[in-house]
């Protein structure tokens, strides 16, 4: 599971009550790709992350950078950074290179755990988690 998909992942039982993100990692195994030619990522994956700026929770991806083994992340995101290539270049790669492959999120308001195997998190609910919902 890359960093780029937990940011946007959140415990929406009703036991969280709308305070389910970010979720924390307990991380077991980590892979990161390695990119031999890292520091000539294209304009594109450049532009890719410019776009993904805005709706990136960045508190929440310097969290879950940290929890993964990267303390590296500045603790806020300036313009001056959103502009620089070189620093641009180094996101892409936390974001899309950087794996969790297996693990435990857990959620900040209610403990619940949801397990990750092969890099893909089990979120499935049991039926009592979830809240009503009218047709």
């Amino acid at each position: 599971m890359r960093l780029l998909t937990h940011n946007t992942m959140r415990n929406n039982t009703k036991d969280a009550d709308g305070k389910g993100f970010p979720l924390r990692i307990t991380a077991v195994e980590v892979r990161v790709l390695d990119n031999p030619d890292a520091t000539n990522v294209g304009q594109k994956e450049i532009d890719f992350v410019k776009h993904m700026l805005p709706v990136l929770d960045w508190p929440a991806l310097v969290q879950g950078a940290s929890q993964l083994g990267i303390p590296t992340l500045p603790p806020q995101l300036t313009e001056q950074l959103a502009q620089d290539p070189a620093f641009l270049q180094a996101l892409y790669h936390i974001l899309m290179n950087v794996h969790l492959v297996k693990g435990m999120l857990t959620c900040p308001a209610s403990g619940r755990e949801f397990p990750v195997t092969d890099g893909i998190a089990n979120m499935m609910l049991e039926e009592e988690e979830c809240e009503r919902v009218r047709v």
